[in-house]
């Protein structure tokens, strides 16, 4: 893409496609509304983040089976699998998640819908279709607590398979019983193909030659969602070891709120930096006394959305001295920039991201490393519970988009450097009401990002990411600015278009006093550069930026 989009109504799907994965806020007031939740802004949407909206076919197919079953009180809800069914069961009924909020066992019902081949089947996708889905039928009125299972674990169904289900015949059964243990169905060989992908990316321009172990495509497990990898990796850990938690650097609201719905014990240090290191030491030092070990420390490498990088070594450091696992989650630096091999035990990737480069695809990754001594036993937790729910028009569809992965990528990072280089003189000048960039090679932490950025390779130069945050003096200026790019507005980054969001209007609206307390302010608007050229899009953050401070003398 060299041009600037066509833009969109409020609600309208972006990109312009089938399974679209984000949606348009035209303006500042309509994200603000929406994070408020106001009727004016949620009967517009067309479309949404797939976690957060029923899409078209999601919502098509489950009143369909609806129909079949399920009285006028209620609502049906479909999962790829028996257990996510089960978990969402727990959390809908969960006394102690939603106290005396929460549904009574007896009226949350789990079903098997199970769909009929054609029998004239000659596709892949025909010939290798999961006959059968499991259902939750809750009373309606618990309408959005099953959504935020659904928005918490990114474990439903996606669009392509509720397209597919919706031309099927079916039967739906009460469910009375766990199902009997079934070995996995056959896969295509695209799965193999992303697996062995993801492993290559992971394995090229090592910033450790030396490693004795390289990324193995079995160690590679993909997903429905990178929330559901992340769901996922709470559930198998437990299995090695039921201890704390530590999340280091301001991590997903998402995150914060899973773990709170499983009961994981956790605690929250909030900016990454040095002294929160050392707050982490301390904590371990004093369980240590105690003979005690945590189970984890998780980060991201940059964070979401200020893009600061911990001191991974030191972490690692202090894992193998006090036996923990670390997890980095790797989606923002993305492993054609970042090398986390040499720190992290499990590595978790949104393949929606980057990775797919189109925003039309859910999917994710974990990466388990080898190169740690408990690899072993955390294979063992994962192989127990690990079910491919990725569907197989998503990955042939995330298998074609990834392919230019590294072309897309190299335009991405010199973009938004470039945009970073024009804005960050603003941010002294007095007369501006920018007031910070965001961006890993102009923050503090930016020796510790270059510390696991790979090195240059003739078909690759590794770069500091395809989107940067802005922050503002004012709302005034904020919205100012937000409203006066061109872009498309809404949830989602690494696309080939530019789109653009104030983060904690979307995010967290409910909770701006919290973002605040840890550093996070309202008026941050986070770019993710698209494909855009780099001339047009300098154009387009100049004007917004002077409609920005404009304000300061209106």
């Amino acid at each position: 893409m060299s041009a600037l989009p066509q833009l969109k109504a409020l609600g309208d799907p972006i990109p312009d496609r089938d399974h679209a994965i984000s949606v348009h806020f035209p303006t500042w007031d309509d994200v603000r509304d929406y994070g408020a939740g106001k009727p004016r802004v949620a009967n517009a949407l067309q479309n949404g983040y797939p976690r957060s909206h029923l899409h078209k076919y999601n919502q098509a197919l489950f009143a369909k089976c609806g129909r079949e079953f399920v009285a006028p009180s209620e609502e049906l809800v479909l999962f790829s699998d028996y257990q996510t069914a089960e978990d969402c069961k727990i959390f809908i009924t969960s006394q102690r998640v939603h106290s005396a909020n929460a549904a009574n066992p007896r009226d949350v019902l789990l079903v098997l819908v199970e769909f009929n081949k054609a029998q004239d089947a000659s596709s892949a996708e025909d010939i290798l279709f999961i006959p059968r889905l499991y259902g939750v039928v809750h009373p309606a009125e618990f309408r959005k607590v099953k959504m935020t299972f659904w928005r918490l674990t990114g474990t439903g169904i996606s669009s392509r398979l509720a397209e597919f289900c919706l031309r099927k015949d079916f039967t739906i059964t009460r469910v009375s019983e766990p199902p009997l243990k079934q070995p996995p169905p056959a896969e295509l060989p695209v799965y193999d193909t992303i697996r062995k992908r993801v492993a290559e990316f992971l394995n090229r321009a090592p910033t450790n030659p030396g490693r004795a172990q390289r990324a193995k495509s079995d160690d590679v497990y993909l997903y429905p969602s990178g929330i559901a990898a992340i769901y996922h990796v709470h559930h198998a850990l437990p299995k090695w070891r039921d201890s704390d938690i530590m999340m280091l650097g301001f991590p997903y609201e998402l995150t914060i709120k899973m773990i709170e719905a499983m009961n994981v014990p956790h605690r929250f240090l909030s900016a990454g930096t040095e002294g929160d290191i050392d707050e982490l030491e301390r904590l371990l030092v004093e369980k240590s006394r105690k003979g005690q070990k945590i189970q984890s420390v998780w980060c991201e490498c940059p964070n979401n959305p200020m893009l600061r990088t911990s001191n991974l070594k030191r972490v690692r450091k202090l894992a193998n001295q006090y036996d923990f696992t670390f997890v980095v989650d790797d989606t923002i630096g993305s492993f054609a920039n970042v090398d986390v091999i040499d720190v992290a035990d499990i590595v978790v990737t949104s393949l929606s991201k980057y990775f797919n480069g189109f925003a039309d695809v859910l999917a994710g990754s974990i990466f388990l490393n080898s190169n740690f001594p408990h690899y072993p036993e955390l294979k063992n937790a994962f192989n127990a519970e690990y079910t491919n729910n990725l569907y197989l028009a998503d990955a042939m569809r995330l298998e074609l988009n990834s392919r230019g992965y590294l072309e897309r990528f190299t335009q991405q990072n010199n973009t938004a450097s470039a945009v970073v280089d024009f804005l960050c003189p603003y941010t002294s000048d007095a007369k501006s009401t920018l007031a910070t960039v965001y961006y890993p090679k102009v923050c503090w932490s930016k020796t510790n990002y270059q510390y696991v950025m790979r090195p240059a390779t003739e078909d690759f130069t590794p770069g500091y990411g395809g989107f940067l945050s802005v922050d503002f003096d004012t709302v005034a200026a904020a919205s100012a600015f937000f409203d006066s790019l061109p872009f498309y507005k809404g949830p989602s980054f690494g696309a080939d278009i530019p789109i653009s969001i104030p983060y904690v209007q979307l995010v967290l609206q409910q909770e701006k006093t919290w973002a605040s307390s840890h550093g996070l302010s309202e008026t941050l608007v986070r770019i993710s550069v698209g494909m855009v050229e780099k001339h047009s899009m300098l154009e387009c953050v100049k004007k917004a930026l002077q409609a920005a401070d404009a304000t300061r003398n209106a």
